[in-house]
């Protein structure tokens, strides 16, 4: 029996909640109605694939903050629209059609969730597309309009930061924002989130940090 098999009686259905919900929003998209009939199929196809097709569950963090979510739906509105804007200036301007870059973009977190919502975000607003995503590294790959200079390339990949940072307030867990403020730490940026229980479980994660890398360094 291979591992994946024997792993799946440890997965509830609990635990790969949000992908079940969202096979059932796409089943009742695809009948583009909802009534008895297609509500009852779409959560019978949802179960049967969530049962009996493996797929690795959907960890979330744990973690939800309303105030910094209703922030991260109004930057997206704001994203967008400023996008839009954009995009439209560069299909009228009296100028070249811009070169467009396909741009790697290394993610601090290791959550599959805030990857996955980063990824779509990246979608959504307009310029950019994701074209692949490296879920092992945590990396995605951007192809990105208008950026031929590497000004241009930096910019997007602050922007694509910045999406990052404001879901991990809104929905990461404290290891996530705290890989993220190492990184502003390093570059002499504020820490995003610095309450009392973060700060408290930064000093954690940083003293079992060193305490690792001093064991790997004596390994060697």
């Amino acid at each position: 029996m291979s591992p994946d098999k024997q792993q799946r009686p440890g997965v509830s259905l609990l635990t790969q909640l949000p992908l079940l919900i969202f096979l059932i929003v796409l089943w009742l998209v695809l009948w583009g109605q909802l009534d008895l009939i297609s509500g009852s199929t779409g959560i019978i196809f949802s179960l049967v694939v969530v049962r009996f097709f493996y797929l690795p569950p959907v960890e979330l963090s744990g973690r939800f903050n309303l105030w910094y979510m209703i922030v991260l739906l109004f930057r997206f509105l704001w994203w967008l629209i400023s996008a839009s804007f954009q995009m439209a200036w560069l299909a009228v301007r009296p100028q070249k059609v811009p070169t467009a870059s396909i741009i790697a973009i290394r993610m601090h977190t290791h959550s599959d969730w805030l990857i996955t919502v980063a990824a779509e975000i990246n979608m959504l607003v307009p310029g950019s597309v994701v074209v692949e995503v490296d879920r092992l590294r945590g990396i995605l790959y951007l192809h990105v309009l208008d950026a031929d200079t590497q000004e241009k390339v930096d910019e997007a990949r602050r922007a694509s930061f910045r999406i990052e940072e404001a879901i991990a307030l809104a929905l990461g867990s404290r290891e996530d924002i705290w890989r993220i403020n190492r990184d502003r730490v390093e570059h002499g940026r504020k820490p995003l989130l610095a309450t009392k229980k973060q700060r408290e479980f930064e000093e954690r994660a940083e003293r079992i940090r060193k305490e690792l890398e001093r064991e790997w360094e004596a390994e060697l």
